[in-house]
């Protein structure tokens, strides 16, 4: 079978599908993935088919980067209003970007979408599936990523109907302009996301232990386990390996939002922090400056060897790095700024294995403090970060989405 994955975004919209290539590839398939050109090496030195698709300045790797949605991001992280601070794309962007998907999908028996190019899937006419990092379907159970639990039940389901809308249509007006420019049908106004999960699979890369399936959701909405990249020939440069011997460090690792910040402050705020908490810090990304002995700068890591190492992971909220120190069994402080962070920081406080939560705009040396003080000396707190990851450890996330999809395919060919 000749499987496309399509996503654009962040390395955290590219890794897990680099993870779940590698396992399908494992049973014999060939498996390629069409995303930005600035993603080419993570793909090919997995060993995986890479397809270059170029995405409008709103989908890159550098959004974060855009002066306007960093404005709108530190005064106010709302869903719409980050959304529309986003520079629109050009007509030309969008023909482009199309143009690309569909070259990408030729040879393919089946697409895999992700978020951010799930609307790929309606336009092009291959059997397809999808992935998300969030949960999409709606549910009485909890609210829409992006709203606050107020009125319950009928209320939960009323905001995943509005986000759907609203994506739906953000998504639809490009599929139209690529329509117009050759020829196509356009796509009408009501939301066919809903579709996903119901007519065909929608794969959650998250664990059960995190998000128990709500009973609501469709049949073929599947909460798999997450999908982690294990990479066992990393080895640690040898100052990291030195620096992690001893007292285990605060790791802060703040992923794709690091240009939210004012990078030099919420290091020094850290620093800070750790000394407060009496560990050293351990920096992925951010500035490069010089540090003192008891910090540490890495600009490339393996969380899997990483995590483990620390006693404490202050992060941006992201799902995968939330879920690679569950399964490290280490307490966590998020420093949630855009999108979904909220959503996974809130849910990893509530399982009790975070410090509350510090929001970006609310970040400060006080607050960031606090926080690691809780999640290194909360005994309670480390227990259950322990015993989340153990409940983890039977799920075999990548091996029941493989299973997924290949039957997915085995379906839509005997339909045809």
């Amino acid at each position: 079978m000749n499987i496309t994955m399509l996503t654009f975004g962040t390395r955290g919209d590219v890794q897990p599908l680099v993870a779940l290539g590698l396992t399908l590839r494992a049973r014999g398939h060939s498996v390629a993935i069409g995303t930005a050109p600035g993603f080419e090496g993570l793909v090919t030195g997995s060993g995986l088919d890479f397809r270059a698709v170029v995405p409008p300045p709103g989908m890159r790797e550098d959004l974060f980067s855009q002066p306007k949605l960093n404005a709108a991001v530190r005064k106010s992280p709302g869903f719409v209003r980050t959304v529309r601070s986003v520079t629109p794309p050009t007509d030309e962007e969008i023909v482009g970007m199309f143009t690309g998907m569909a070259a990408a999908t030729e040879d393919a028996d089946l697409v895999v979408t992700a978020p951010v190019t799930h609307i790929a899937g309606f336009v092009g006419d291959k059997p397809w599936c999808s992935v998300s990092w969030i949960p999409a379907n709606k549910t009485r159970e909890f609210p829409a990523y992006q709203a606050k639990p107020r009125l319950g039940g009928g209320y939960n389901r009323l905001t995943h109907r509005f986000y759907d809308t609203f994506q739906w249509t953000s998504a639809c007006w490009m599929a139209n302009k690529y329509f117009k420019a050759t020829g196509g049908q356009a796509m009408g106004g009501k939301s066919r996301f809903a579709e996903m999960g119901r007519d065909r699979p929608m794969l959650y890369p998250f664990s059960a232990a995190v998000v128990p399936p709500p009973a609501d959701w469709p049949e073929r909405a599947h909460i798999t386990g997450y999908w982690f990249y294990d990479r066992p020939e990393w080895t640690p440069s040898p100052e990291l390996a030195a620096f992690t011997d001893g007292t285990a460090p605060v790791l802060l690792t703040l992923g794709s939002t690091w240009p939210f910040h004012d990078a030099d402050t919420t290091v020094d705020h850290a620093i800070a922090a750790a000394r407060a908490a009496g560990k050293p810090l351990l920096i992925v990304g951010g500035p490069d400056r010089d540090y003192p002995d008891d910090v540490h700068r890495a600009t490339e890591v393996d969380y899997g060897w990483l995590m483990p190492r620390c006693s404490a992971v202050v992060h941006h909220g992201g799902c995968g790095t939330a879920g690679a120190a569950l399964r490290a069994g280490v307490p966590q402080v998020s420093i949630p700024a855009v999108f979904d962070n909220p959503f996974w920081a809130t849910r990893m406080h509530a399982l009790g294995v975070s410090a509350t939560p510090v929001p970006l705009t609310k970040l400060t040396r006080e607050a960031l403090t606090s926080a690691v003080a809780a999640a290194v000396g909360d005994a309670g707190m480390r227990e259950r970060a322990v015993a989340t990851g153990a409940r983890m450890a039977g799920e075999k996330g990548l091996t029941t989405a493989a299973d997924i999809v290949e039957h997915w395919h085995a379906e839509s060919a005997a339909a045809v």
